[in-house]
């Protein structure tokens, strides 16, 4: 595998970070909000757009990680930047401010190109960005992915959940998956809890709605 100096920096950065302290995890999956289907226990909280309207300001960018690598061809304003983060941006003229409407259509279009959201976590704020990203191109997913790090990326607090009975083995939901949870074998649908972070990709793709989200514990427990 080629040796990629950058992503290695970040790797040494963040794990530096969470030694000393300074941030729990580098990122946390979030799910996308199309992924449910008017669950009363759902908290509103854990979704992307709780995060942008709880926050003092927040702002679109283009994503950093889709400028460096130039691996493929996603929307590039997918980053939303938050508080103090989306103030700087602002400042340098690399971020405008949109509402919480623009926001909205911005995480569904990254939906729509199965780009997994998550919450971007630093050492001077909690949360700094929700960004909707991609394998080949995302620091963090790329850690994850190419590392094995699952240390440095919270899963969600949700997981998907299979109704088998539902399933018609279509396939649709497999290449959604990033995390290795979903792959067809002679024509089976396979599903590993076990890999599943959460982000409800899966859910959005599925024509039969066998793929629900459920509380990661609740989920755990009733399979």
């Amino acid at each position: 595998m080629h040796t990629d100096e950058r992503l290695l920096s970040m790797l040494e950065k963040y794990d530096g970070w969470v030694k000393q302290g300074k941030i729990p995890y580098a990122g946390k999956i979030l799910p996308i909000t199309e992924a449910f289907r008017s669950k009363p226990w759902i908290l509103p909280t854990q979704q992307a757009l709780e995060i942008l309207r709880t926050a003092r300001s927040f702002a679109l960018a283009k994503c950093t990680c889709r400028r460096h690598y130039q691996r493929c061809n996603q929307p590039l304003e997918t980053c939303l930047l938050v508080n103090y983060m989306a103030d700087a941006w602002i400042e340098a003229g690399e971020a405008c401010r949109i509402s919480l409407e623009q926001a909205k259509e911005v995480l569904t279009i990254a939906n729509q190109n199965g780009l997994v959201h998550q919450a971007a976590f630093n050492p001077e704020q909690h949360i700094w960005a929700v960004c909707s990203c991609c394998p080949c191109c995302c620091y963090r997913l790329q850690i994850l992915l190419q590392y094995g790090r699952v240390d440095l990326m919270a899963h969600s607090d949700y997981i998907s959940i299979q109704e088998d009975n539902l399933c018609n083995d279509c396939g649709l939901c497999a290449p959604r998956c990033i995390f290795g949870a979903r792959h067809m074998d002679n024509k089976i649908l396979i599903y590993q809890n076990e890999r599943c972070f959460g982000c409800g990709l899966c859910v959005t793709a599925c024509p039969e709605q066998a793929i629900t989200l459920q509380l990661r514990n609740m989920g755990l427990q009733g399979q």
